[in-house]
């Protein structure tokens, strides 16, 4: 996070941060009986890394993983093909949006503000080159052909020539000082790269199918991850991935066949946040409850407030100017298309009222929204619109006009966004087939990243902070 944002100090926030110090409560009836935080240690499932290759997949979330259409019966996977697939509710477009954090979406505390630095490249035109020393990359990408997956970087204005291999399905995340990889299904790792040589430093397992989905920093030493199967948010050591707490959120799954799916984290302060789909297997996937957003204290974990939110289906979450918005895909229809409607959009949480309102919805979108990314200095956003797999335009909203407008030139925005507050440049992974790239989006144009041979369409992006 690159710099102090002023109006997190605004009332409602400083509200909030009092209200969870005094108690710990629910924001409607129905989410009274919530989970506390546990305590317990979780060495993890084993010692030794898992290969990517497949494995069985629970009925909470299951990524069907093939060149040709497949039927999915998960709640938080999406089947891809280059020629058709059928998609899930719970996880569509979630193989493209490992939620890029910006540096600068931060919210801020009265008592504790974020704070971020950013060792960032400078560019003497529209593409943003990165420092043509390897150890000061700062945007990395993971690709990704549903059978493959590998991780490069941005050197020079372009990407690498030299990759690490790993799982297909896989999302490439910084969490303060560090990179991580995390494998999800087949594979169900956490990997830590070692930045200065482009290697893997370690990679340790999850149990099966616990599907790691966001990682966060908790502290110089440890972070919170995610894990979307399992109904749980663990912390890990950064110097061996050894788990050494866990939170439990069963409580958030209420329904019969209902998971708590985490979905996304953010860091404010001293406050983790962590955003719950909340479905329901099967296809369509169901959500009989909107999203949830709960409230933790970022040293141990210990739940302090949860607040229910307007929509269902919510993807990502990014802080800016003090507030919290909140994207959500919405319900899918059984083509795997998302209508332009009112059940999705982007929310705005109030957290005084301990409630959440819509800021444009879907009919001003066109369709859900699967990958998001924020420019919090100048408060906007930037959304990539499922209407139906291979159409997947770009969108940009000014939060405060509640204004839509749509950026040409890209138009399968399925491969991640990634926005670099230091640069006021936004990276946009395209995957439009047979001419898949990554893009970049700055001062109103866009223009196409120059890419070594033989690299994998772009699944994941991530910008150290």
């Amino acid at each position: 996070m690159k710099k102090l944002l002023s109006l997190l100090v605004a009332s409602s926030f400083a509200f909030y941060m009092q209200a969870c110090s005094d108690s710990a409560t629910s924001a409607d009836d129905d989410e009274i009986d919530l989970v506390s935080s546990s305590s317990d240690d979780d060495a993890g499932s084993s010692n030794k890394a898992k290969s990517s290759s497949s494995k069985k997949v629970s009925s909470s979330s299951v990524k069907a993983k093939s060149s040709s259409s497949k039927k999915v019966s998960s709640s938080s996977v999406k089947a891809k093909s280059s020629s058709s697939v059928a998609k899930s509710s719970s996880s569509k477009a979630k193989s493209s949006s490992s939620v890029a954090k910006s540096s600068s979406s931060v919210a801020k505390s009265s008592s504790s503000v974020a704070k971020s630095s950013s060792s960032v490249a400078k560019s003497s035109s529209s593409v943003v080159k990165s420092s043509s020393s390897e150890e000061m990359v700062t945007t990395y990408v993971f690709g990704s052909d549903y059978a493959t997956g590998e991780l490069r970087w941005v050197v020079d204005g372009k990407i690498s020539a030299k990759s690490i291999q790993l799982n297909q399905d896989s999302k490439v995340i910084s969490a303060g000082e560090n990179l991580f990889v995390l494998e999800r299904y087949g594979a169900d790792n956490i990997v830590l790269i070692d930045q200065k040589n482009q290697k893997i430093k370690w990679q340790k397992s999850f149990e099966t199918n616990d599907n790691p989905s966001d990682v966060v920093k908790a502290s110089d030493t440890e972070v919170w991850v995610g894990l979307e199967g399992p109904n749980k948010i663990v912390k890990v050591a950064v110097a061996d991935g050894k788990v050494t707490k866990t939170i439990k959120t069963d409580d958030f799954a209420k329904a019969e066949g209902q998971f708590a799916n985490v979905v996304d984290l953010e860091v404010s302060g001293d406050t983790l946040f962590a955003l719950f789909r909340r479905a329901v297997a099967g296809w369509p996937a169901g959500y009989p409850d909107p999203g949830l957003l709960a409230m933790y204290k970022l040293n141990d974990g210990s739940l302090l407030d949860t607040i229910r939110l307007a929509k269902v289906d919510p993807s990502a979450m990014a802080f800016a100017n003090g507030k919290l918005y909140v994207a959500s895909a919405g319900q899918y229809e059984a083509s795997g298309a998302t209508l332009a409607d009112d059940a999705r959009g982007i929310e705005v949480v109030d957290f005084a009222k301990k409630s959440s309102t819509t800021v444009v919805d879907g009919t001003k979108l066109g369709g859900g929204i699967s990958s998001f990314a924020v420019d919090a200095k100048n408060g906007i956003a930037y959304a990539a619109i499922y209407k139906n797999y291979g159409d997947v335009p770009l969108v940009q909203v000014d939060l405060s006009a509640k204004t839509v407008k749509s950026i040409s030139g890209v138009s399968d925005v399925e491969g991640s966004l990634a926005f670099d507050a230091a640069t006021s440049t936004l990276y946009i992974g395209d995957r439009t087939y047979s001419s898949e790239a990554v893009y970049v989006y700055k001062a109103g144009k866009v223009s196409k990243l120059e890419a070594a041979d033989g690299v994998l369409p772009p699944y994941s992006i991530t910008i150290m902070k």
